[in-house]
């Protein structure tokens, strides 16, 4: 029996997570306008349940337009669902984007947004050329140009500490001039080019730019723009594609807050290689120079080494025996990946669901953090069912077509790269050694011990804002109460006079592990009240959290505070930390709307015993 929409996602006997998993996987697998609309508003009703609302993260966002957008609302709401967010939308009277941004009292300063999109439609792009302008004017018109775009952005955003989204322009789909337009510096489109490629350069690092231009190019500007609806109803890109601008939007927004996928899952036969390496042994696989399929397969394997080396995780997930599957990472001449490249390694006869669940224990990470590749669709589709949170991308027969496709999903989005990224995987090498040590131990204080670990305490710095940021919005399970905040709202605190900022690096005899925890806390009164902390769990277990209160104990002392107060905030999945003030020697004193109060007082409260030795604590300076 055909199910409806309601009885999917919003009948009476669906559980809501259940409901939320079927949306997840309609959403990703659904193109027409119409039906985008119904499941957009199905899972706008399941996002108000408290079940599927706890794992979404909230989100203030703004959309300003120099075109109409009334088409594209419902569609980019499901869109930001899809990517994990809750979004409170305020949209701003049609043309009124330079106004707006402008306006340090109206209905949009009120509304103080986390994320404002700014979309300008290529029609609406200021200053378009005569076709007989001189490269000279072409520059100084360029110049004029990105300064009316880039400026009330950087304005709106200096006052408010919101990001900005900047749509870049694509072509217009005809040529007065033809091919000689390429060499006229007034062309429209040559002209809208230069406006992009300045716009990239220019934009600082809290103007993150939409590229529109290259996705009409991927789709075809033919199919991208459609004259009848700018004409009736100044629509700035066609129903066909809807989707794909709802998708840029809500993709460059998640990764604003962290949520963007962190690790590329990878068969292998006949994915990363041709051919079967159980049947064909190492010499019979394809890979590499000399054919049309081994260049194909080694395309994606650089592919994925690029993404590594831009710190996303790789990892295998493959129906193969062990031992042969690596020795083709070892021994074949023309493997462009290598064995210490992937931080997860399953190669077994277990349904490939279940390996992933193994690799996201392993790894811990959520399974939105994963993408699945895999050649065989019956593979895909039994991952695609059990596991709806991992995106699993649709691969044709021709292997030529993998990199497109698997790069044509913009999976991997992302805002800015810190160090900690390009680190990655050898950071969970470093914990991968570290577990294998505590295996081999005999009891916990001769492991901690035998670590050899340095911590590096000390206030938020300009240096690490964007790491700071990124873990603010990234750590779900050791994190008190769970703050979603962008980049400004961080900056805020560190230069706040009344509130304590502390990061911790740490260090071990395997290696670095960059910064790992954050906290800031709010003096007053005499009391310094913990708003939030949050640790990677990639180091669970090392004390860091003891090391930590020692500090904020004798930062407490320092300032002749009487008491420390910490909150904490359950979550869907934050239950990792529900004793944790309990264990630092806290007693709960309350709380409300679901909030947990815990109290100690520094007069009485000792530091606690860990095995980390400590750099000088820096002090924040306070008024």
């Amino acid at each position: 029996m055909k199910t409806t929409p309601s009885s999917r996602h919003g009948g009476a006997s669906a559980k809501p997570a259940d409901a939320w998993r079927v949306f997840l996987r309609e959403w990703a697998s659904t193109h027409d306008y119409s039906a985008l609309v119904k499941l957009s508003r199905a899972a706008e009703k399941l996002a108000s349940i408290p079940e599927v609302a706890s794992r979404l993260v909230p989100v203030r966002l703004a959309v300003l337009s120099t075109a109409t957008v009334d088409f594209l609302l419902p569609v980019l709401k499901g869109a930001l669902f899809g990517a994990g967010l809750r979004p409170t939308l305020h949209v701003e009277p049609y043309g009124q984007v330079s106004t707006s941004l402008l306006d340090a009292k109206g209905q949009l300063a009120g509304f103080d947004p986390q994320v404002t999109l700014v979309i300008y439609a290529t029609h609406h792009l200021p200053g378009q050329p005569r076709l007989d302008a001189s490269l000279p004017e072409i520059e100084s018109q360029v110049d004029e140009v990105c300064r009316s775009l880039l400026g009330p952005c950087e304005t709106f955003y200096e006052r408010t500490g919101s990001e900005v989204v900047l749509n870049n322009f694509h072509p217009l789909p005809w040529r007065a001039a033809g091919n000689l337009g390429v060499k006229l510096p007034g062309d429209p489109n040559t002209f809208i080019r230069r406006v992009n490629l300045s716009l990239a350069d220019r934009a600082s690092r809290n103007i993150h730019i939409a590229d529109v231009a290259s996705l009409a190019e991927r789709r075809g500007l033919d199919t991208w723009f459609d004259e009848r609806y700018w004409y009736l109803a100044k629509q700035p890109v066609s129903f066909a594609h809807v989707a794909d601008y709802a998708g840029l939007l809500a993709g460059l927004t998640a990764a604003i807050l962290g949520r963007t996928r962190k690790c590329l899952i990878l068969d292998l036969d006949n994915t990363l290689w041709g051919g079967v390496i159980g049947d064909d042994g190492l010499a019979g696989i394809q890979i590499g120079e000399g054919s049309a399929e081994g260049e194909a397969f080694k395309a994606l394997q650089t592919y994925a080494r690029d993404l590594k080396t831009r710190g996303v995780l790789l990892a295998v997930c493959s129906k193969n025996d062990e031992s042969i599957a690596k020795s083709a990472f070892t021994d074949h001449p023309e493997m462009v990946l290598k064995l210490d490249d992937f931080a997860a390694f399953k190669a077994n006869w277990q349904p490939k669901s279940e390996n992933i669940r193994a690799i996201a224990r392993e790894l811990d990470l959520p399974l939105e953090a994963f993408v699945f590749v895999d050649d065989n669709p019956a593979e895909r589709h039994e991952v695609s069912r059990e596991l709806p949170e991992v995106a699993v991308p649709d691969l044709t027969e021709d292997v030529g077509t993998y990199v497109r496709a698997l790069d044509a999903e913009r999976l991997f989005e992302t805002v800015s790269l810190t160090e900690e990224d390009l680190r990655r995987t050898e950071t969970y090498e470093v914990r991968r050694q570290s577990l294998q040590a505590l295996n081999e131990a005999t009891d916990i204080p001769a492991y901690l011990t035998s670590l050899a670990m340095e911590a590096e305490v000390r206030p938020f710095e300009p240096v690490s804002m964007e790491r700071i940021t990124q873990l603010v919005n990234k750590t779900n399970q050791f994190n008190l109460t769970t703050p979603r905040m962008v980049r400004a709202e961080i900056e805020s605190l560190a230069v706040d006079p009344v509130v304590l900022t502390r990061t911790v690096r740490l260090r071990d005899r395997f290696g670095d592990h960059g910064l790992i925890s954050v906290l800031f806390a709010r003096i007053a009164n005499e009391v310094l009240t913990i708003e939030a902390w949050l640790m990677s769990c990639r180091v669970l277990g090392r004390g860091v959290e003891r090391l930590l209160f020692n500090d904020l104990l004798a930062a407490a002392r320092d300032l002749g505070l009487r008491e420390i107060i910490g909150w904490y905030k359950p979550s869907a999945r934050n239950g990792l930390v529900k004793d944790h003030y309990a264990q630092l020697g806290f007693q709960r004193d309350g709380g409300e709307d679901g909030v947990e109060q815990w109290c100690i007082e520094v007069k009485s409260a000792a530091p606690l015993e860990t095995f980390i030795a400590a750099s000088a604590r820096s002090e924040q300076e306070s008024s």
